[in-house]
């Protein structure tokens, strides 16, 4: 099933692996064409819809969305015998011979019936092997996909005297979430130099395409509706961001990459797990919306969850695209660190629960929450902890504070090359192993410093390791720490929606509006303190609708978008006093119009929703 094809000057040689039904080659030219022809297309799932979403708004250096990954061989192999079961991996899933493209009626995916995809075939010496197949996944890996004329796999297969070594795999991520990644090593089992890890679920063949048809059926209706409403729930609940602050000039590259490796956290959190009867996952979004909302000094908490989105049994092996992320918040007000990972299960439970959604209805969702609340939600602080089949390891006996504080002194973290384009403030991955937690980091060094990335993750590790013993409240993170919260002098008021700077917010009414003559004063309520605009209306043509969406359409571009907001009403007087932030000289001066500029303001959100909604 395969053809040499000259390398030219290249330093690797080439070959070309066919898949599906025989593929004739080209008679005038000799070339192997990519394919025999489109067997099926139809639309997007949701979770290709979210990826293909996050990859335009990366564009065009989405390279560090593509997944790479490598599999070392057993001995004994032919190059022939490893291209064969390459070919059988793309015969048999439709994920890896998918292209997309765009029709009349959006978005689709082509799935083609058989093609030819070439491989390079670098040779090393056994010392050399695995340096050249990393910088076989960094070549490979250092550009883009181009998603509608190309296959969404690159393969090179190292060879060590002739013999096959390791293959190394770069994936785009439309094709495939980390879960079927592992399904995709699985199926090459044969290869392995050593067996899969045990439970692991076995692949199947499941098509996107089925998965599709489902989502638009009556039933898959339903749930996305249901999915979408619950969210919406939590967008109207939770802190507009988890960072109150401007975004900072730095150096570039602006986004980087810590790996932090703990053999405390991994006896952590099974730990608290079993005490509180969750997961270790809940365990560790807690930990970090207890540090981040200490740090903030917000009563809640926000953190995005990727979704895997396979409990359903016909997902739970497929090979294709199903994480999403959800969002999800808690509420920190007199808690524990006990309470907060009792709070935080049904957050979680929900988040998983409601996982898979049409992204353009959430979309909608959250644009209504922002004009209500006059704010733009930053939904760029993720986790995703991705559980291998050998997780974390069950607890027999709790672990005592020298047990657990040895473990913190091993623990260790580093830099490793950063990116200047990304969609997150922070993201973290968690993989889980038996006796060690790698958490890999990326952090937006213009919002968040290094230095302080790294203090945010030991004060968590510390955290949930003195909880194993004592539980103790959120209040008391600092003592344990030495982190304090983010410090706000007195033009800053804490609103339903989070911190506000009271004087940034002034400024973009004055620019919305096109006069100087206007102020923000700070109105004590039970939701939260309000800002409410007094304007000079004296010349006419201020009118609170059209105040508040030239508000919200100048917020996305502000760098200080996260440290301001709309206000919650509009107030249009006829003059203004000499001395703009005197509340009594605005109230005595004439009202010619006020309102909350809101089109649905009789659905602003209530104080809090509750945790299990």
């Amino acid at each position: 099933m395969t053809d040499d094809v000259a390398a030219g000057d290249r330093p690797a040689r080439r070959r070309t692996l066919a898949f599906g039904p025989a593929v004739p080659r080209d008679t005038a030219t000799g070339a192997a064409p990519r394919s025999a022809g489109i067997s099926a297309t139809g639309p997007l799932t949701w979770g290709q819809e979210y990826m293909r979403t996050l990859m335009e708004e990366m564009s065009p250096q989405n390279d560090p969305l593509n997944e790479r990954f490598s599999l070392t061989l057993r001995a004994g192999l032919t190059e022939d015998e490893v291209l064969d079961a390459l070919a059988d991996l793309l015969d048999s899933y439709e994920a890896l011979r998918t292209t997309y493209t765009v029709t009349p009626e959006g978005p689709a995916q082509q799935v083609w019936e058989s093609g030819r995809l070439d491989v390079e075939v670098l040779d090393a010496t056994a010392t050399t092997a695995a340096e050249t197949t990393s910088r076989a996944m960094d070549a490979l890996g250092g550009r883009e996909f181009d998603i509608a004329g190309e296959w969404p796999l690159r393969l090179a297969l190292v060879t060590v005297d002739g013999a096959p070594r390791h293959i190394a795999f770069v994936l785009c991520h439309l094709a495939a979430d980390f879960a079927g990644i592992v399904s995709i090593l699985y199926h090459l089992q044969v290869l392995a130099s050593r067996p899969p890890d045990p439970g692991h679920v076995p692949p199947s063949r499941y098509r996107m395409l089925d998965e599709a048809a489902w989502e638009r059926s009556p039933a898959g209706v339903r749930a996305g509706t249901r999915a979408v409403a619950h969210h919406e729930r939590t967008y109207s609940a939770m802190p507009r961001t988890m960072l109150f602050r401007p975004v900072a000039d730095v150096e570039r590259p602006r986004y980087r990459y810590l790996t932090f490796n703990s053999w405390a956290l991994a006896m952590a959190l099974p730990a608290l797990a079993a005490r509180y009867r969750t997961s270790p996952a809940t365990v560790l979004w807690a930990g970090f919306a207890a540090v981040t909302g200490f740090v903030a000094d917000l009563p809640h908490a926000f953190l995005a969850l990727t979704v895997g989105n396979r409990t359903k049994p016909r997902l739970s092996g497929a090979v294709g695209m199903f994480n999403q992320d959800a969002p999800a918040w808690v509420d920190l007000t007199d808690a524990s660190i006990g309470d907060v990972v009792r709070r935080a299960t049904p957050v979680v439970f929900q988040a998983g629960r409601f996982g898979a959604y049409p992204p353009a209805d959430l979309v909608a969702a959250r644009q209504r929450v922002e004009h209500r609340r006059g704010i733009v939600l930053d939904l760029s602080c993720s986790l995703n902890f991705r559980e291998t089949a050998a997780p974390l390891g069950p607890v027999h006996e709790m672990p005592t504070a020298a047990e657990l504080a040895r473990a913190e002194a091993r623990t260790r973290w580093g830099w490793v090359d950063g990116t200047d384009n990304s969609t997150s403030s922070y993201f973290v991955f968690a993989d889980s192993r038996p006796k060690r937690l790698t958490l890999s980091m990326t952090i937006d060094s213009a919002l968040l410093p290094p230095d302080e990335a790294v203090g945010r993750l030991r004060a968590m590790e510390r955290v949930l390791c003195a909880s194993v013993t004592e539980d103790f409240g959120v209040a008391d993170i600092g003592a344990r720490t030495g982190l304090a919260p983010d410090a706000r002098d007195a033009d800053w008021c804490l609103t339903e929606s989070g911190w506000a700077h009271v004087p940034g917010v002034a400024d973009l009414v004055r620019r919305a509006a096109g006069t100087p003559q206007a102020a923000v004063l700070p109105v004590p309520s039970a939701a939260g303190t309000r800002l409410v605009a007094h304007l000079d209306g004296a010349r006419g043509g201020l009118d609170p609708s059209r105040l508040h969406e030239a508000c919200l359409a100048a917020l996305p571009a502000l760098p200080q978008v996260r440290t301001v907001l709309a206000p919650a009403e509009y107030v249009v007087h006829a003059g203004a006093p000499a001395r703009l932030t005197d509340p009594a000289a605005w109230q005595a001066l004439p009202v010619l119009g006020r309102g909350t500029g809101r089109t649905d303001a009789a659905q602003r959100p209530q104080a809090a929703v509750s945790r299990a909604s």
